[in-house]
C-alpha cells in the first residue's frame, strides 16, 4: 500500500465512524448536530493535506475542496429557496459528503449527492403518497449512503490514491 494511502483510509474511518453517528441521530431526532460535522470534516481535511504532502500532489486535495464547495452550494440553494423542504443540517453534511467523496474528483462528489437522492426516492414517494406534503423523513442517512457508494466506488476502482 502506498505510503499516502494510509491517512486516506483513515480519512474514510473517520468520516464513517461519525456518518453512523450522523444517520442514527438524524433517524431519531430528525436533526445532524453541527458539532459532528464539523470536527469531521477538519479532521478529513487534514489527513488529505497529508496525503497531498506526502505525495507532492495537490489535486485530490483541491478536488475534495471542489466537492465540498459545489455540494455545499447546491444544497444551500435547495435551503434557501424553500428552507422547509430541506434543514440546514443536511446542507452542511453535504459539505463533508463532498469533501470524502471529491478526493477522487469533483464529479464524485456531484455524483454522491445526486445517489443520496435516488436512494430516498423509493421512501419519499411512498411517505407523499400516504401522508401528503405535510409529512417528511430525515434525508440525512441517504445523503451518507449515497456518499459511501460515490466513494467506494472510486476507491475500488481507482484506488485509495489515484494516479495523477
Amino acid at each position: 500500500m502506498e505510503v499516502s494511502a494510509v491517512p486516506v483510509a483513515a480519512a474514510a474511518a473517520v468520516w464513517l465512524a461519525a456518518g453512523v453517528r450522523l444517520a442514527v441521530t438524524d433517524l431519531r431526532t430528525g436533526r445532524l448536530p453541527t458539532r459532528l460535522i464539523w470536527p469531521a470534516a477538519g479532521i478529513v481535511w487534514a489527513l488529505y493535506a497529508t496525503a497531498s504532502l506526502v505525495r507532492a500532489e495537490p489535486d485530490g486535495l483541491i478536488g475534495a475542496a471542489l466537492g465540498a464547495a459545489m455540494c455545499g452550494a447546491l444544497m444551500a440553494a435547495v435551503h434557501f429557496v424553500h428552507p422547509p423542504s430541506l434543514g440546514f443540517g443536511d446542507v452542511r453534511l453535504s459539505v463533508l459528503n463532498g469533501l470524502l467523496c471529491g478526493w477522487w474528483g469533483w464529479q464524485v462528489a456531484l455524483a454522491g449527492l445526486a445517489a443520496g437522492f435516488v436512494l430516498a426516492l423509493p421512501e419519499a414517494l411512498v411517505v407523499l403518497a400516504r401522508h401528503g406534503l405535510r409529512e417528511s423523513r430525515p434525508l440525512g442517512p441517504y445523503l451518507l449512503a449515497g456518499a459511501a457508494a460515490s466513494a467506494g466506488w472510486a476507491a475500488a476502482t481507482r484506488g485509495l490514491v489515484p494516479a495523477g
